[in-house]
């Protein structure tokens, strides 16, 4: 990774490393997730503001975190003060599984749009690889059987592909795909995926996936890049801020655990998802450049336990889901 963007509103200057997408668009490798866990609205667009002055640029949100009306009042104001540039942001944001269908995609990237106040997103992505009823309660367990509908993700994608036509997004891509589907939607693409985001730590490397991605010339972007210590969904491990590997990696550089963690992906060419409402925890987790792993660093960590927190059984039933095992999704963690 060779591009940087620089960002010098902050008080010391932060230069956060960038990633090229194969649009050629540069994307910043730390995007900051806005899912909302307990915020209030006022709560989320002060975390918004907060991480704008701290020095992010790239956020990551979704029509099902509910978090885009509030990011749409504070974007419209920083913009229309010029306090920022539109180019200086990257706004991604994500297709809901309740619409994951060929006829709603155009409309529901125009209503993200709406609650953003943008007329563009600079990436988005298919949210999960299934389609269910409008109305489901989302959890991280188990849906119904008649929760799911018949999904097209071909035809899904050219929808996607069309939302660049018209100029509504600038990149698209999926999450929570395997290596398997990836297959389905390139096949027969007009546009390949700029990002696929999944699940990546140093507890759940996936180099069979991560493969394919370099093959196809798709950027990997990392949620849980922590490994989800304070998640909320009952899906949260502690495997990675407590692993004593990671401790004595970060005694040795003079780093904190995070950091290492988050420099182990990007030394893997990945972009990191980040979340904390602690002001000094979010400039700290930007400090993760200038510096990198070394070899005997990477093996050690290679020998860490396996883990993975988002195994997608909640998306797998015998008769109506399109996934009739957590392989039909996802590739194996140990691959």
């Amino acid at each position: 990774m060779s591009s940087f963007l620089r960002f010098s509103r902050m008080t010391n200057l932060v230069e956060v490393q960038s990633l090229k997408l194969n649009t050629g668009a540069l994307m910043p490798a730390i995007a900051l997730g806005m899912s909302a866990r307990e915020e209030t609205p006022e709560e989320t667009k002060a975390y918004f503001r907060k991480a704008l002055e701290i020095g992010y640029r790239h956020f990551d949100t979704a029509s099902v975190y509910r978090t885009e009306p509030m990011m749409g009042e504070v974007l419209e104001d920083v913009l229309n003060s010029g306090t920022f540039k539109r180019e200086e942001l990257f706004i991604t944001t994500k297709l809901s599984p309740a619409q994951t269908h060929a006829d709603d995609v155009i409309p529901a990237l125009r209503e993200s749009l709406s609650n953003l106040r943008l007329e563009y997103v600079d990436l988005y992505l298919i949210h999960f690889p299934v389609r269910i009823k409008p109305g489901t309660k989302l959890s991280y367990g188990p849906l119904s059987e008649d929760a799911f509908l018949p999904l097209d993700l071909v035809g899904v994608w050219k929808a996607l592909e069309q939302c660049v036509e018209l100029g509504l997004t600038r990149a698209i891509g999926v999450s929570n795909f395997g290596s398997r589907l990836l297959g389905v939607i390139t096949a027969d693409a007009k546009i390949i995926p700029a990002v696929n985001q999944v699940e990546m730590h140093p507890g759940c490397l996936q180099p069979r996936l991560l493969d394919a991605c370099k093959q196809m010339g798709i950027k990997v972007m990392a949620f849980s890049a922590l490994g989800s210590p304070k998640y909320s969904t009952g899906f949260t491990s502690n495997a990675v801020i407590d692993s004593p590997i990671l401790k004595e990696i970060a005694e040795k550089h003079g780093k904190s655990v995070g950091q290492v963690a988050l420099r182990w992906s990007l030394d893997h060419g990945v972009c990191v998802v980040v979340k904390s409402s602690n002001p000094s925890r979010m400039a700290q987790n930007l400090n993760v450049f200038g510096w990198s792993l070394d070899e005997d660093d990477h093996t050690k960590i290679a020998t860490m336990p396996r883990f993975r927190l988002h195994d997608g059984t909640y998306w797998i039933n015998q008769t109506t889901s399109p996934y009739r095992s957590p392989k039909d999704l996802y590739d194996c963690w140990s691959d």
